[in-house]
């Protein structure tokens, strides 16, 4: 379990929790600013759009820094595109 502040708003997340909704979840194209994602089950999904349907915040009201730092606590590999 996590517990982050975003905004002024704690949140508790387990990876679970996550995963939970990743299963759900279609992953948007990796293009623009989204340059870092998550992998699951082979698919990749751009870190703040995970961080935005989890915790129902808009992307704007949070950093991709604070999406990378929640997701590594949780567990999860963020990679970079065009990484090796």
């Amino acid at each position: 379990m996590v517990v982050f502040t975003i905004r002024d708003r704690e949140y508790n997340l387990a990876k679970h929790d996550v995963e939970a909704v990743l299963e759900r979840l279609e992953p948007e194209p990796l293009k623009g600013r989204a340059k870092y994602y998550i992998e699951y089950k082979g698919k990749k999904y751009p870190i703040k759009q995970v961080v935005a349907f989890v915790t129902g915040l808009p992307r704007v009201g949070f950093t991709a820094m604070d999406a990378y730092r929640i997701l590594t606590k949780l567990g999860f590999d963020v990679k970079e595109l065009g990484a090796s």
